[in-house]
């Protein structure tokens, strides 16, 4: 919802307009009339602008955008027509050729323009000039008033959309081919205009008094000749009349011949207008509050003209497009960068503290370090012999005059400081076999392919000498690091049929029942023979 302040400057007064618009259109909050207490001019605007700051304080009415409306009799408004050229071309055309209608140099005027519909030929607006010591004057007003001029533009392009306000519901709008005829009447001025639905046509100030119905007879005449050729077009077929002297709308409807219809433009506001003494006053505040409220052209501001702007093209767009976005990109892939070194160097510091830390923690423990490197030697270098032993003896074949003579460990003959080696310890073996029992499937070359399976062991045959029963040979099992629980081979003792015999004896006499010892059978005391000796155990001697 937008506000606006709409101030409708008229001879020494100013009718101030309070009203906010929306979707549902304008509603009115506040109309108050403030009557300036000196001539408007470039030298009392200041004093003039302060006064009306108090004047809304005490009023109570907040700040918003201003919109100051202007009488038929201050500006110059002129309609123009010229062939279709570029848009920004325009402006100058309008300045120029509103530069020979008017009598004073051009600088000296603030000019602006609006559409009134294009032919395939021809363009048509309407142009309107405002004094630039005028325009310095509102500009100084609401400075000094604390207010934001947003807007400064004729009333009377603001009386249309007023009338479409003021007859509704009642009536329908004004349509497209619709001519209307608007009279705003003041205590001194009046204004006629002509309206094709909400857009202005021609305008008209004139003096209110005695001759006003003979002018306006007059002026009605001559805009129906001129739009008569016009067979779309109709009316005006009557007169809208903003003004409360009802003894007026009966003498203009006498003279005209068509009937004069008075409007109230605070009508949807009744207990606004009630409190007034002239609402009709109000009318040129209402349409341009309705005016400014509407999407679409931009009405006329003399505040802030349309200037001339070089032609756009758009080889030139497309490289101003390009270029902003290689610029767009080189910034980010410059903060990127940026982002990433700043992230590297705190890394690197990071990483520097961690080191500092680290090389002072190994500076405290270099004995426990020593400790346990020699260990970890140690460890990687020392063969469990009785694990090796055992699965050797696992894999030697269990036959008769197969055998081992001599057994031999010893580590690498040369190992090198720091330097890590895989065979950690070799094992050498003489022993004999016999002779018939070589061959691709004898007894040597089974314990062969029984080392052979083993990873961590690389065994190769030495010197063999072959007697006549049996084969002498050298074996060499080159070790490397094992974990312990992977000396997992089973040893199977197979038994001989002879120490089978044997075993069983002895174990038949080991677990044999002894027979129990003889005991000395006890007799009975015999009766001595008196008639003879006898001995310890019972005899005769």
């Amino acid at each position: 919802m937008a506000s606006w302040l709409v101030l409708d400057w008229v001879n020494d007064q100013f009718h101030v307009l309070c009203a906010q618009s929306s979707r549902r259109g304008v509603q009115v909050t506040r109309a108050l009339t403030w009557t300036h207490p000196e001539p408007f001019t470039p030298s009392t605007a200041e004093s003039l602008g302060k006064a009306l700051r108090e004047f809304l304080k005490s009023a109570k009415v907040g700040a918003a955008p201003v919109i100051v409306g202007l009488g038929r009799d201050r500006i110059f408004l002129k309609e123009l027509r010229f062939p279709l050229i570029a848009a920004h071309e325009e402006p100058n055309l309008v300045r120029f050729q509103t530069a020979k209608e008017i009598a004073e140099p051009v600088d000296n005027y603030a000019i602006d323009y609006v559409g009134m519909g294009d032919s395939d030929f021809e363009r048509k607006v309407m142009a309107a000039a405002c004094r630039r010591d005028v325009m310095q004057s509102l500009h100084t007003l609401c400075q000094a008033a604390g207010l934001k001029l947003h807007a400064v533009t004729p009333r009377i392009f603001g009386m249309g959309y007023a009338l479409a306000r003021s007859i509704a519901p009642e009536q329908m709008p004004p349509g497209v081919n619709q001519l209307s005829a608007v009279l705003a009447v003041g205590p001194r001025w009046a204004e006629l205009s002509f309206y094709r639905c909400d857009r202005l046509l021609l305008a008209q100030s004139l003096a209110n008094g005695p001759m006003l119905a003979g002018e306006i007879k007059r002026n009605l005449a001559v805009f129906q000749a001129q739009h008569a050729v016009d067979i779309n077009v109709t009316g005006p077929d009557q007169l809208y009349v903003f003004s409360c002297n009802a003894a007026l709308a009966g003498s203009l409807s006498t003279t005209l011949g068509i009937p004069v219809q008075p409007l109230n433009p605070l009508k949807p506001e009744r207990d606004i207008a009630e409190a007034l003494d002239v609402p009709s006053q109000f009318a040129g505040g209402v349409g341009l509050a309705q005016l400014w409220s509407q999407s679409g052209d931009k009405p006329i501001n003399l505040a802030l003209p349309r200037k001339a702007q070089a032609p756009v093209s758009i080889s030139r767009q497309r490289l101003l497009l390009v270029g902003a976005v290689f610029a767009a990109v080189l910034l980010l892939a410059i903060g990127a960068f940026g982002w990433l070194l700043i992230t590297e160097r705190s890394k690197n510091r990071q990483l520097a503290k961690e080191k500092t830390e680290y090389d002072e923690f190994l500076k405290n423990v270099v004995q426990e370090r020593a400790d346990i490197e020699a260990y970890n030697e140690w460890e990687n270098t020392t063969v469990p012999w009785l694990d090796e032993l055992y699965d050797l003896s696992a894999r030697f074949p269990f036959e008769p005059q197969f055998r081992i003579n001599k057994w031999s460990a010893q580590p690498p003959a040369t190992r090198r400081s720091g330097v890590k080696e895989a065979d950690i310890g070799s094992v050498t073996i003489d022993g004999i076999v016999p002779t018939d029992r070589l061959g691709p499937d004898g007894l040597l070359t089974n314990l062969l392919n029984a080392s052979a399976g083993d990873p961590h062991i690389k065994v190769s045959l030495g010197k063999t000498k072959s007697g006549e029963n049996v084969t002498e040979f050298s074996l060499k099992f080159d070790i490397a690091k094992q974990d312990i629980k992977k000396y997992q081979t089973p040893l199977s003792v197979p038994v001989l049929p002879r120490a089978k015999e044997i075993i069983i004896t002895k174990t038949k006499q080991r677990f044999k029942t002894p027979e129990p010892a003889k005991k000395d059978i006890e007799t009975e005391p015999k009766t001595p023979d008196p008639d003879g000796d006898t001995n310890m155990d019972g005899g005769k001697q």
